[in-house]
């Protein structure tokens, strides 16, 4: 979980790099360090807009959940 106060954190963090900066995160996925800024930025705007303490993070994203559903739809209908 991330609370909204570190979301905001990181947010002014990665405001502030350039994007060598960011591109130099051992985390940072490659063609990310652009978009990363604006995408904390709508992450902190949603938490303070709908008042949520906290967001569930992952480091997967949804299409691989979609893939999981996928995978488990095939493997019932076997």
């Amino acid at each position: 979980w991330l609370a909204r106060h570190d979301a905001e954190r990181v947010f002014r963090l990665l405001a502030d790099m350039t994007t060598a900066e960011r591109r130099a995160i051992p985390v940072m996925a490659p063609g990310r360090e652009d978009v990363i800024p604006a995408g904390a930025a709508i992450l902190v705007a949603v938490m303070q807009r709908w008042g949520f303490a906290q967001a569930l993070v992952s480091e997967t994203d949804i299409l691989d959940g979609l893939a999981f559903a996928v995978m488990e739809e095939l493997r019932q209908g076997d």
